[in-house]
């Protein structure tokens, strides 16, 4: 079911209305599952950054070129385009099952003291919904309180004013505490990035630059927070606290 749904969301982003650069993108999408199914990974990973390339962000797309990576023993990348595939379809347990066996192949076993139990409910219930859909939630919610609220000013029974009233009351608090998760994504793509190392083994410096000497060495997977950058370096923070410098060419930004 979880690949119907992906695929739907294909097909919409790629709708009618692109004209020719749907029906190219569409083809493009089509050869490159085509190709997965024939075992040809390489050909297919070319189709679906070609796709993306176009300009065409799907969850769907990233999670096919996720696959389509890992097959090729691309951890990190796989890890990386499934990470994407996540923030668009944040539902999806096929994706979370995919990250969840990838990060045991991860070489590094950073120690990490877990969240407590309180944050990871609300962490999870925030990140339920992608920012496009709690926008348009926000939206429907707030349109229908006013709609509520001019019926309870209008309304000449007692009855059906203190109903109106109460719903408007109700739908206007959800508007507002999903408008405040909205904003806290947007607030956390602009101020708290991540990426994913992606190379094979890089060693994490104590400044930005190779003459700084090794603080740790790590593998392709790790996620990271990005703290700031210099000089064709990212200064990154590591699962387990530790800080460090690597270079731009080996971490791909969420």
């Amino acid at each position: 079911m979880n690949r119907v749904i992906r695929l739907a969301c294909a097909l919409i982003l790629l709708c009618p209305a692109h004209g020719w650069a749907a029906e190219r993108a569409a083809a493009l999408f089509s050869d490159g599952n085509a190709l997965y199914q024939k075992g040809e990974f390489t050909a297919a990973e070319r189709c679906y950054r070609q796709l993306l390339d176009s300009g065409y962000d799907s969850g769907a797309v990233y999670y096919d070129l996720g696959n389509a990576c890992f097959k090729q023993k691309k951890l990190g990348e796989a890890i990386y385009y499934w990470e994407k595939a996540r923030q668009e379809l944040p539902g999806d347990a096929d994706v979370r099952e995919n990250l969840d066996f990838a990060n045991l192949l991860v070489v590094d076993r950073l120690e990490i003291t877990p969240d407590p139990l309180a944050v990871r409910v609300i962490d999870a219930a925030v990140h339920f919904l992608t920012p496009g859909q709690e926008s348009i939630l926000v939206l429907i919610l707030f349109v229908t309180a006013n709609v509520f609220f001019a019926l309870y000013l209008l309304s000449r029974s007692p009855r059906l004013a203190l109903r109106s009233f109460a719903a408007s009351m109700v739908l206007g608090l959800l508007a507002g505490l999903f408008a405040c998760s909205l904003g806290w994504k947007v607030y956390e793509r602009g101020h708290r990035q991540q990426g994913i190392i992606t190379e094979q083994k890089v060693d994490i410096r104590s400044g930005p630059g190779t003459e700084n000497i090794t603080v740790v060495t790590v593998h392709e997977g790790i996620k990271v927070s990005v703290r700031g950058e210099a000089n064709g370096w990212y200064q990154v923070g590591l699962p387990n606290g530790w800080n460090g410098w690597l270079p731009h060419d080996s971490l791909r930004i969420l």
